[in-house]
């Protein structure tokens, strides 16, 4: 029926290719349209990521000179929290999908609680919930993606938990030898050049190694505050070989996702607003984010 109805019509096979390219250009653009749904408000909560989406290579643009301290560095709050219940789940993204869109910023949180276990589990920050992942997965799935993408550099700061923080900060530099000529963890701020392709561990107050780093004061009981003069303030650290991390967390009794929801939204019209007025745009410093858009992870690169 379909070749009478071309016979008849004499349709040639021109403009039937043409009609099936624009169809299948409107299926892609219709696909990536839904895979962003929210990327206006700045808040993501599907697990699935578009390759059109990937910014796998952005640091490869970087100045070698720029310390790490002066790029806008999009990262994610608890990064490895995928699992535990309404009050507990930051992220939606698995790791690789994450180091794919461009995060460039990891918060985990990780401990043990037997003096006998070897194995250092991945956790959530607050209830302990388990995240189906050890450290040294999560080490080794970073370092595969640097040994891929060698220009890059990924921060992670590492909080530990548990009764035996000692024996798993001992226990995290023995593994963390075994990853030596890719990692940093001098106190220093470190210029891109120095850790292209290399793990960048950032001092947390109960893991002891890594650059100096602080948390900035934008965001205080669940919002964005006094913006435009707290900026002022952190620019001349940011740009100074000074690390500063804004953490966008809910507390523990508030639901990350519904936080993230409202302050995605005003995140991602500050990022936009100061990269274009600002003289200096790249000084922003690190964001971690719960559930953040890739829209919006692409406006800070």
């Amino acid at each position: 029926m379909v070749h009478q109805f071309i016979i008849a019509n004499k349709i040639s096979l021109e403009q039937i290719m043409n009609v099936r390219f624009l169809l299948s250009c409107d299926a892609f653009y219709s696909s990536r349209v839904t895979m962003t749904v929210g990327a206006g408000t700045g808040f993501n909560d599907k697990p699935d990521l578009h390759p059109s989406f990937y910014n796998t290579d952005w640091m490869a643009f970087l100045p070698d000179e720029t310390p790490l301290s002066a790029i806008a560095i999009p990262g994610t709050h608890e990064s490895l929290t995928l699992h535990g219940g309404p009050l507990t789940v930051c992220q939606v993204w698995t790791l690789k999908k994450q180091l794919r869109v461009g995060i460039r910023y990891l918060d985990v949180h990780a401990g043990i609680w037997f003096p006998t276990q070897k194995e250092i589990y991945i956790r959530d920050g607050i209830w302990m919930f388990w995240q189906h992942m050890d450290l040294g997965e999560v080490l080794k799935q970073i370092s595969d993606f640097l040994k891929i993408h060698k220009n890059e550099t990924v921060l992670l700061k590492l909080t530990l938990h548990g009764l035996y923080k000692s024996k798993v900060e001992d226990l995290v530099k023995t593994m963390i030898g075994k990853f030596q000529n890719t990692v940093w963890t001098k106190m220093s701020v470190p210029k891109i050049k120095q850790v292209r392709g290399k793990i960048v561990f950032l001092r947390s107050e109960t893991f002891h190694s890594g650059a100096d780093n602080e948390k900035s004061t934008l965001f205080e009981s669940n919002k964005l505050k006094n913006v435009k003069e707290k900026m002022k303030q952190m620019k001349s650290r940011i740009c100074a070989h000074q690390i500063v991390v804004t953490e966008t967390a809910a507390t523990a009794l508030r639901s990350p996702k519904s936080l993230a929801r409202r302050v995605n939204l005003q995140l991602s019209e500050l990022i936009q607003k100061y990269k274009t007025l600002s003289l200096n745009p790249a000084c922003l410093g690190v964001f971690s984010m719960d559930f953040p858009s890739a829209e919006t992870i692409s406006n800070m690169l």
